[in-house]
Order: C-alpha cells, then sequence, then structure tokens
C-alpha cells in the first residue's frame, strides 16, 4: 500500500519539531547542591513523565537557559515551588521525602588512626529512616559537621544521638560495630 504524498508530508512535518529538539535535549544535567551532592536530572525521564511537552516546565517553572532560573531551597520545593510545582506527592512523589531519589548517598569513611577507621552507611541507616530524622540538625549534609570525641557521644552529641543502647546499639559498647579493627 502506498502512502499519499501529502500524508507523508504531513507525517514528517508532524514529527519533525520532536526530532529537533531531542537533538538539542542534553539528557543528564548536573544541578549543584550546597552540602546535599549534586542532583542529576534527567530531561529524558522527565521528558516521558510529560508526553514531551517541554512547555510544561520550560518557560513557566524552569527557565530555558539555566543561569535564569533562581535558586530553590529544599523548603522552597516544599512549598510547590520549582520541582515541587509537580513533586507534591500528587503528580509525582514529594520532595519532603525520598531523598535520594534526587540526591545520591554514599559510604562515608571516617580516619580514625588510634581506634580504626568508621564506614558510616548510608544505605543501612535510610533503610530505617528518613533523612530529616538526621539531616540538618544531627549532621549537616555534606562536610563541614564537626568532629566529635567518644566521650561527646556518650553524653549524646552525633551518633550517640541514636546510639545510646536504646534506639540503636551503645557506642560504649561493641566498637568492631563502627571501628575497622
Amino acid at each position: 500500500m502506498k502512502l499519499p504524498r501529502s500524508l507523508v508530508l504531513i507525517l514528517l512535518f508532524a514529527a519533525l519539531p520532536a526530532t529537533l529538539c531531542a537533538a538539542w535535549i542534553t539528557d543528564i544535567v548536573v544541578m549543584s547542591s550546597k552540602g546535599a551532592g549534586a542532583v542529576n536530572f534527567s530531561h529524558y525521564t522527565h521528558l516521558e513523565a510529560v508526553g514531551n511537552n517541554c512547555p510544561s516546565c520550560h518557560n513557566g517553572i524552569f527557565h530555558i537557559r539555566p543561569e535564569k532560573n533562581p535558586v530553590a531551597t529544599m523548603k522552597d520545593m516544599a512549598e510547590g515551588k520549582s520541582c515541587g510545582a509537580c513533586h507534591n506527592g500528587q503528580k509525582a512523589f514529594s520532595v519532603k521525602e525520598g531523598c535520594s531519589s534526587c540526591h545520591p548517598t554514599r559510604d562515608i569513611v571516617f580516619k580514625n588512626a588510634d581506634a580504626g577507621d568508621i564506614t558510616f552507611s548510608h544505605e543501612a541507616h535510610t533503610g530505617m529512616f528518613g533523612c530529616s530524622e538526621c539531616h540538618p540538625d544531627l549532621f549537616l549534609p555534606g562536610p563541614g559537621n564537626q568532629r566529635r570525641t567518644m566521650q561527646e557521644m556518650e553524653q549524646g552529641d552525633s551518633c550517640g544521638a541514636c546510639h545510646d543502647g536504646n534506639a540503636a546499639f551503645s557506642v560504649k559498647e561493641d566498637c568492631e560495630n563502627c571501628h575497622q579493627m
């Protein structure tokens, strides 16, 4: 069956804008985030979610030129600004939960020459608790946290806020649970 030339032209012109847009869109855009790790935003994932409708975000919520976008805090997003316009728990997962969906987590190694290095597992802890149970009250996301002594932890500072023998094993015992000896 041969398609009429006019139908072929209509199909080509209908597909042309999407094809041209896809050619210049960078899929992964890395957005810096003070302390919480860089956020890898995928255009392709989001385009699929909004039916390839670029104007659903550009130039309403986000400017097409990233340098023109205002900086948004997590509080701003929770109030519906920036990513929070869609990530509100109704259209998409809420910015108030599932932090690691956007912010990467990793194991953190604390060097300790005297008692053995300590590896903090985000995976183990986020499997039991939400990020907000530690961040930002107990620990700042990212670098900049003050080191605490074991005595300070035994008095409830830092890890000792939970590792008190009630909520979790005590920092006073079971040293090998944290320290690589």
